[in-house]
């Protein structure tokens, strides 16, 4: 309620307050009355006249009090017609903040400097009750940028993605991975042309690798160790294959392979898979390979024809793969300096013999949780077949013309091997996985220009996807095959020049 003095309120005369007579009423000849007038805020909406200052003006005529507190009054939602259904909350970062609490701000400028498009929505890294909340504003975006924006492309499956429901977690507890993980987000970043993180990139892998030296020199020997040296091997494949991720990638390999007790966990299968499936695609990049770089493929608990959501392949297939790697690489040494004598001929045609027959057995199955995903059926189908030419590339005679067609391979297979190839790719997005057979493809000597096309286009469109150096690498390796197989009479082209034996086909 407000009091007002009456006689003076109601002629708008304003009273000088003076005792026991103002001296505008005793000028006036006016009764000085102080007596307070009570007036109750329900009774001013009843009469619809204004209550104190409230509603003395408005920007919409005819608009009264009473119209403006009925508007104002919250009118609640029933939420019964929203069971099962999408319900949006609007909140903002002061709704998650305490009264007494100083905001904690993420501006764009303190989060990534000179870069406003790509630091957004890190408002949800306030409340206290986020993972990240703890760490500081560069690393959060960081960190929030592997599991949003890198790792959901590393894995074909949602619903198993071991970037995010393995290494995440441990990034937590391991100051060594965590620089790692950090390490492999700025690069990415400088990558997508955001050269303001370069001085975070050299940071985090240089802390990354003390961590590591001090880990290995201890002697430990712990999950995180083995994880931070999977990101570092990581980092340095985005980065453009530099030969140090093949260092990274050993130094994983003799870990997992003196590391038998925990070979069965989802964590130690996902170790084996990374740098065994690596090692063997960065085989098929080169001439010269080695039978003991690695003492075991798989564990005994691993099923071969599983196809993997990391590889897009089975297990068993890598196994072939392999297999046509280590003796193509051992037939080459040999005709390096001489051709081959009979008993060496006759014994690469058996085992060209032997893997043909065990690819065209080879069966390769979806796991439970991807029941019915015909993508994922067809890339395995493309790398099954890229594995019959890569054979056919890599261990057949090219000059033993009537042995190759005794043994039933030839120029007409062969076309319909990147026929086939070519038609399924059609039918499956631009995605990283599909980097090995196009690698097949480009290096097998392909005279069709609408083929050559395909093959170079796809791998421009995955480098827009995704913007790797092994992409990179990739198409500069295909690129220079076009023109020098092209060139070399068939008996002499060898298969990859080893400028490019580093790319990660994996």
């Amino acid at each position: 309620m407000h009091n007002f003095p009456r006689s003076l309120r109601a002629q708008h005369i304003k009273c000088t307050e003076e005792h026991p007579r103002c001296r505008r009423c005793e000028r006036l000849d006016l009764e000085c009355v102080r007596e307070l007038k009570i007036m109750f805020r329900e009774d001013a909406i009843q009469r619809g006249i204004s209550f104190g200052r409230e509603g003395v003006w408005t920007k919409r005529p005819g608009t009264t009090a009473h119209n403006r507190k009925t508007e104002s009054v919250f009118q609640g939602l029933p939420l019964t017609q929203y069971t099962s259904r999408l319900f949006f909350l609007n909140l903002n970062e002061g709704d998650f903040q305490d009264s007494d609490d100083v905001p904690r701000t993420h501006s764009s400028a303190q989060v990534c400097p000179n870069s406003i498009d790509i630091c957004t929505d890190l408002s949800i890294q306030s409340s206290i009750y986020h993972p990240l909340y703890s760490f500081p504003d560069t690393e959060t975006y960081l960190l929030d940028y592997f599991i949003r924006g890198i790792s959901p492309s590393c894995s074909l499956s949602e619903l198993y993605n071991p970037y995010i429901s393995l290494l995440v977690p441990l990034c937590f507890v391991s100051i060594t991975l965590r620089h790692a993980v950090l390490a492999v987000s700025a690069n990415q970043l400088c990558l997508l042309g955001k050269d303001q993180f370069a001085e975070q990139v050299c940071h985090h892998k240089h802390m990354a690798l003390q961590g590591l030296r001090r880990e290995i020199s201890a002697g430990v020997h712990a999950d995180a160790t083995v994880a931070s040296i999977l990101m570092l091997c990581f980092h340095d494949i985005s980065d453009g294959c530099s030969p140090s991720w093949m260092t990274h990638l050993h130094g994983g390999l003799q870990l997992i392979d003196h590391t038998t007790s925990r070979g069965s966990s989802d964590l130690w299968k996902f170790f084996r898979m990374y740098f065994v499936a690596h090692n063997i695609m960065s085989r098929t990049a080169s001439e010269n390979c080695h039978q003991d770089d690695i003492l075991e493929l798989w564990s005994d608990s691993e099923n071969l024809e599983e196809i993997d959501m990391l590889m897009g392949c089975s297990r068993g297939l890598l196994t072939l793969i392999n297999n046509i790697s280590i003796h193509a690489s051992e037939k080459a040494k040999i005709q390096k300096y001489r051709r081959l004598t009979p008993a060496e001929t006759q014994y690469y045609a058996k085992v060209s013999l032997d893997i043909s027959t065990a690819l065209l057995g080879l069966k390769q199955t979806l796991p439970q949780h991807a029941t019915g995903r015909e993508d994922l059926e067809r890339i395995a189908q493309v790398k099954h077949l890229a594995a019959f030419l890569y054979l056919n590339e890599r261990l057949e005679d090219k000059l033993d013309i009537d042995d190759r067609r005794r043994r039933g391979v030839s120029e007409g297979c062969k076309s319909r091997l990147i026929s086939s190839m070519i038609e399924l790719i059609s039918t499956l997005p631009d995605m990283a996985t599909l980097l090995w057979p196009l690698f097949v493809l480009g290096n097998t000597g392909l005279e069709n220009e609408e083929q050559r096309r395909f093959v170079l286009d796809r791998l421009a469109n995955i480098q827009k996807t995704r913007n790797l150096g092994s992409v990179k690498r990739t198409i500069d390796a295909v690129k220079h095959a076009f023109v020098t197989k092209s060139l070399c009479s068939s008996g002499n082209k060898a298969w990859v020049h080893e400028t490019y034996r580093y790319i990660s086909l994996a």
